[in-house]
């Protein structure tokens, strides 16, 4: 990790409401001079005919939320090039406290009990959810699911920046990938869980190596693409979806849902995810009468269920030092 003094330039970090429509390719986003609002405004195009009959008139509620702290988070240099780095950490003593802290909040506040007295409506309640196939996200989802009542779903693609693989790029010995977590391996863990047939030899392999910057970026353009097709298709009575993911994995998302053009390198603004935090999407994908997609951030980075005590991670060197040194969060 770069010292401050040595960063080539500034990068801002912006804990904002976004509002993305997307209606046709072409767009331009609008970075207001001043407020914590960001507005990505796209041309209509004229010629498209739109089928009203496909247009869900409806929001679909997203959370995400990163996982609790690893061991690699604790790590004093948790970098892709560090080779003291497990290649799919546990959680820390301090992440199991998150993660339970997690658990109560998300089964008390987003559970069914919620909608039984009133709390939230039944169409924010999560039914789906879905996590990374990595150890620390399992971990952290564990406890959400026990007190939602709702079993853990593993997709494969919405893991971490990089994969799962010993060794760091540019190293003696180089970057070795690994299979990560088999279903057979997390269906022993993590009993009830339910695990696509494709992940029978692991999701990753060794000939994957280490991820780029680049390759995660287009992975999780296709997540936003199946994002949008769920919500396309959502009807009320389908609830909420839960994603538990990762730190780099989120930035990417909230920059794709929004509109910024993705980059390698030095970053102007990165979005910082602190350890078990939860974020709130909603994703409308329009009416007859207001045509076009609009992806809404409702809340960012909520760790009011956390004790200040046990609050980790979120930091902006470090998620800087994601994009400049290929790190992982």
């Amino acid at each position: 990790r770069r010292p401050r003094s040595q960063l080539a330039s500034r990068v801002c970090v912006l804990p904002v409401c976004v509002v993305s429509r997307v209606v046709s390719p072409q767009q331009r986003v609008v970075w207001p001079s001043s407020g914590a609002s960001v507005v990505s405004h796209a041309r209509v195009d004229a010629s498209r005919v739109f089928d009203t009959r496909q247009v869900n008139p409806h929001t679909m509620r997203v959370y995400v939320v990163r996982h609790a702290q690893s061991a690699n988070n604790a790590l004093s240099v948790p970098s892709l090039m560090n080779p003291d780095r497990d290649s799919d950490p546990t959680l820390t003593e301090t992440g199991f406290k998150q993660a339970a802290a997690l658990g109560k909040f998300v089964g008390e506040r987003f559970g069914d009990g919620a909608v039984a007295d009133g709390s939230i409506p039944g169409k924010h309640q999560i039914k789906k959810l879905l996590v990374s196939p990595m150890r620390r996200c399992m971990l952290t989802a564990t406890p959400m699911s026990a007190k939602l009542g709702v079993p853990i779903t593993v997709r494969a693609d919405i893991h971490e920046h990089g994969g799962c693989f010993d060794g760091s790029p540019g190293s003696v010995g180089g970057v070795v990938g690994r299979p990560g977590l088999t279903k057979a391996q997390l269906e022993r863990e993590f009993p009830g869980c339910v695990v696509p047939v494709e992940l029978i030899k692991g999701w990753w392999s060794e000939q994957s190596g280490c991820e780029t910057v680049p390759q995660a970026q287009a992975r999780v353009l296709q997540v936003k693409q199946w994002l949008w097709e769920m919500a396309d298709g959502w009807k009320e009575k389908d609830g909420a979806v839960c994603l538990v993911v990762h730190g780099m994995f989120i930035d990417i998302l909230l920059k794709a849902m929004s509109g910024v053009n993705l980059t390698s390198g030095k970053q102007q603004v990165v979005f910082c995810s602190q350890n078990a935090c939860v974020h709130v999407l909603e994703l409308n994908s329009g009416s007859p009468q207001n045509l076009g997609r609009v992806c809404g951030i409702q809340r960012f980075n909520g760790v009011d269920h956390l004790p200040i005590s046990i609050q980790t991670g979120g930091s902006l060197e470090g998620m800087d030092d994601c994009y400049v040194n290929e790190g992982s969060a």
